[in-house]
């Protein structure tokens, strides 16, 4: 086990923006950095919830990893690319793969490779260009598969994490604003302060963690499971080549493959 200096550092600075924060709601320092008109934007709050769920997270996973699921966050409204039209067209492009295999299967293999490079269907290719059997190739495809999604997880893991942890340290903030209602209440402007405080670290929490990260999570994890179900489709389709089976017999498979298929769009 060794000592990753970026997450000690990452840590550490979350955990002044969260300190930072709680001296805010508290009282113990002030600042003017939004001007009065966005008074609902609570400064102190985001302190708190952010710097909270950073320290989380850079105490539990990798500082690449977190990077890497900060990223993948900005992705909320966006879509996979993978459709029925797309696994429609994989289809085609496999039956196309054949006909080449079959005229020329040396010089089709070294062309497919170059062409599919730096992607699933090129690695597939360079296996197949190896003089590796149909078992081989289907063991390292579906552990390449494997590790592939299995990496998604990972960062679908951190995205979830901080979609539970968001709503805790929004009570967290709520703990130091009845911290100080409790210590000023006979001065209404201590109380309504404090309870200002509390109440929007809450609804940060909340919001942070209920309608962007969990959603999120969810969301990248349908992504991960439509590339797995089309890798797993391609590998097929190429293993079917290799057993020289008949386009019909391929195309059949590989609906088959579609229709038993569990997947959402």
């Amino acid at each position: 086990m060794r000592t990753s200096l970026l997450n000690i550092l990452s840590f550490l600075v979350s955990l002044v923006f969260l300190g930072w924060g709680a001296l805010l709601v508290m009282g113990f320092t002030e600042y003017n950095l939004i001007p009065s008109s966005y008074d609902f934007l609570n400064l102190p709050s985001l302190a708190i919830v952010f710097g909270g769920i950073s320290a989380s997270v850079f105490i539990s996973y990798p500082f690449r990893k977190v990077v890497s699921a900060l990223k993948d966050s900005t992705k909320l409204f966006s879509q996979s690319t993978i459709t029925d039209d797309m696994l429609e067209r994989d289809i085609d492009d496999i039956l196309e793969w054949q006909k080449m295999m079959n005229a020329d299967k040396l010089q089709a293999v070294a062309d497919l490779s170059r062409t599919y490079q730096d992607r699933f269907e090129g690695y597939l290719f360079s296996v197949l260009d190896t003089n590796y059997t149909i078992e081989e190739l289907r063991e390292l495809g579906e552990i390449n598969i494997t590790e592939n999604y299995a990496r998604q997880q990972q960062i679908n893991q951190i995205i979830s994490s901080m979609g539970r942890t968001s709503p805790v340290f929004g009570m967290l903030g709520t703990l130091f604003g009845l911290v100080v209602i409790l210590s000023g209440f006979s001065e209404v402007e201590s109380l309504l302060t404090g309870l200002g405080a509390a109440l929007m670290t809450t609804l940060y929490g909340i919001i942070i963690g209920n309608f962007i990260f969990t959603p999120m999570a969810k969301k990248m994890n349908n992504i991960a499971s439509l590339q797995y179900f089309r890798e797993k489709l391609i590998l097929e389709g190429i293993i079917l080549i290799e057993e020289r089976k008949t386009s019909l017999q391929i195309y059949d498979r590989l609906q088959a493959h579609m229709r038993r298929g569990s997947y959402k769009l």
